[in-house]
């Protein structure tokens, strides 16, 4: 996760999170808790939050492969990091949802910040000291991706709570631009730079990102009153958070089409190394510039979502992210030049990102905050768990057809998909003899 460090000094930074505050009971959600900030300084402090530990993120999305590339070139095996990275939500992210609206968020956060930073260390220690076998890379990119089911779940639950109903949007695109600016853009350009420079740097740098998230993170995010009784079981929450999910006819389908698009994005971005290295002919650093000067698109798309999600509606705005990002494979299928390639990859990076911010503000809009981090995840699920099948199906596709194909069946399979969901999408949005759809929101829809 979820890119930039903090611009305060060092001191003020410590009076800011050593700052004492009572909390406040959250009204919009009994038995929830705020750290007593003013909506706006919790709002950038959520923000930092998710900047910082993008950009250790986009460290190691550069090194990872990287790393793994010293003990193999296979491209299944390449390709394995991502489904390592996502399989975690398949496996865990039932529970994980579970356990941020059951417990204090602040507490669980922190812990699993914390254990990241550590699973990451050692991985730069283990790549200082020798060549990491991929196995272990695997297993690394597992626990980080588990953490994350629970981190991420946290801070989307906490933002319609730290957030006026007509400003979601808004922090959901900064939240998106500052997430991207990490991962996408000055991550992986600093990343391939460190890692030319040493292979361990890039994961000490993630590791020091996951502490300062958890800092600031500690005194951002609404918790749970302690007063509160929790009357149900685990097991309990998940299955009456999993039925409310598939009784809901919106998330079905939004999950359905983004579940597609995120199997054709897997596709092309899991094999994406090999096409740098091999067709571009691209060293460790300049993979690193290639990914920053794409993820521009996305930073810029984040910050125009509220607009754009305002004129369009959300309808119109999720299937024009499918079409853009679509026409990105396939002009990256048309090239071997880096410039158009860094192109291409910044339109792909602007289509998914106002994709994700029309989406997710509709789960905002639909899901009730008590159920938040268990129903999104469940959302989330098939979509991300699917990511690995992508990453596998772009690996398969590469050893048989080689890359410019593969990036050209994934353009054309997500292409087919925008022109078969675009009439269940519109129908869900707006029944039928329902007044037009509202450019601001998707309809509540009614389960079933």
């Amino acid at each position: 996760m979820a890119g930039r460090q903090p611009s305060v000094g060092h001191v003020a930074i410590i009076g800011i999170l050593t700052r004492k505050v009572e909390p406040i009971t959250d009204t919009s959600r009994p038995g929830t808790t705020t750290g007593g900030l003013p909506g706006p300084t919790a709002r950038r402090r959520l923000v930092t939050a998710v900047a910082a530990s993008s950009l250790g993120d986009g460290l190691v999305v550069v090194a990872f492969p990287l790393l793994a590339l010293r003990s193999t070139t296979n491209a299944l095996l390449i390709s394995g990091l991502v489904v390592a990275a996502r399989l975690p939500w398949l496996l865990v992210s039932l529970p994980a949802g579970a356990i941020v609206d059951r417990f204090d968020r602040r507490r669980v956060v922190g812990v699993v910040d914390l254990a990241r930073a550590a699973i990451v260390a050692a991985v730069g220690a283990g790549a200082f000291l020798a060549t990491l076998p991929v196995e272990a890379l695997y297993a690394a990119s597992f626990l980080v991706g588990a953490g994350e089911t629970v981190v991420s779940a946290a801070v989307r639950s906490a933002i319609p709570l730290l957030s006026a109903d007509d400003g979601v949007v808004a922090t959901n695109g900064q939240v998106g631009a500052a997430q991207t600016a990490g991962a996408q853009f000055a991550g992986p350009a600093l990343g391939g730079v460190a890692f030319a420079a040493a292979a361990s740097l890039p994961f000490v740098g993630d590791a020091a990102s996951y502490v300062v998230s958890a800092l600031l993170l500690r005194s951002t995010l609404p918790g749970r009153d302690r007063a509160a009784p929790v009357a149900t079981s685990l097991g309990a929450d998940i299955t009456t958070g999993l039925r409310w999910f598939l009784a809901n006819r919106l998330l079905r389908v939004l999950a359905v089409v983004v579940t597609s698009f995120a199997f054709c994005q897997a596709m092309v971005l899991g094999v994406l190394v090999l096409y740098a290295t091999r067709d571009l002919h691209l060293g460790a650093a300049a993979y690193g510039v290639l990914l920053a000067v794409a993820a521009v698109g996305d930073v810029a798309a984040s910050l125009l979502a509220r607009r754009v999600h305002g004129r369009l509606g959300p309808h119109a705005t999720i299937l024009l992210a499918g079409a853009g990002a679509a026409g990105g494979y396939l002009l990256l299928s048309s090239t071997s030049t880096a410039a158009i390639a860094a192109l291409a990859l910044a339109l792909e990076a602007a289509a998914t990102s106002l994709g994700n911010v029309a989406t997710l503000s509709a789960r905002h809009r639909t899901i009730p905050a008590e159920r938040f981090g268990l129903v999104n995840n469940a959302f989330r699920m098939p979509v991300t768990g699917l990511i690995p099948l992508g990453a596998l199906a772009g690996g398969t596709l590469v050893t048989l057809v080689g890359l410019h194909t593969t990036f050209a069946v994934a353009g054309l399979v997500q292409l087919a998909v925008v022109a078969a969901t675009a009439l269940p999408l519109r129908l869900v949005s707006s029944p039928p003899g329902a007044p037009p759809e509202p450019a601001g929101g998707l309809r509540p829809p009614a389960p079933g």
